[in-house]
């Protein structure tokens, strides 16, 4: 734990020298410029992902077909990478950029077959029965009526008293 409260600091220390840096590359303007398209396109990049993020990987899930762990995490990926890129300093928005690079891998279920394993496939639609996929189950049934026994008729009318 105390590894990450390092981390920040080092990541805090490194954003704050890539704004001299910058702004001693191209000038203080230009840099404050760039910091401000920067946070306005992850304002507009959280705004876009809302809700439609967490109903993209519903989808994504839901659609029966192997699906790639990009695919899973894109939403998350996109949503984190405009949190980045609202903070100020040029590395982390350096890091929002690698998020939304389109970097594919193998489907899930590929993915643990090539290894060896046979591994169930959770999002693959399941099979409804040996008939073809119908929820139709054919077969034959008879009515009987049973008529209560003199002791369970007089418990029925005992009852509806």
């Amino acid at each position: 734990m105390q590894f990450l409260g390092i981390g920040f600091l080092v990541l805090l220390f490194l954003e704050i020298m890539s704004i001299v840096w910058v702004a001693d590359w191209i000038g203080g303007g230009a840099t404050l410029l760039l910091m401000v398209v920067s946070f306005v396109s992850g304002v507009l990049m959280l705004r876009h992902t809302g809700l439609s993020g967490v109903l993209l990987a519903g989808a994504a899930v839901r659609s029966g077909q192997d699906i790639s762990l990009y695919q899973m995490l894109w939403p998350i990926r996109y949503a984190l990478a405009a949190l980045m890129l609202m903070s100020p300093g040029f590395i982390s928005g350096v890091f929002a950029l690698l998020l939304l690079l389109p970097i594919k891998g193998r489907p899930v279920a590929q993915a643990g077959r090539n290894a060896g394993f046979q591994q169930h496939n959770p999002f693959a639609r399941q099979q409804k029965g040996d008939n073809g996929g119908d929820d139709v189950i054919e077969g034959e049934y008879t009515v009987t009526r049973h008529e209560p026994s003199a002791k369970q008729q007089d418990y029925i009318e005992h009852k509806r008293d």
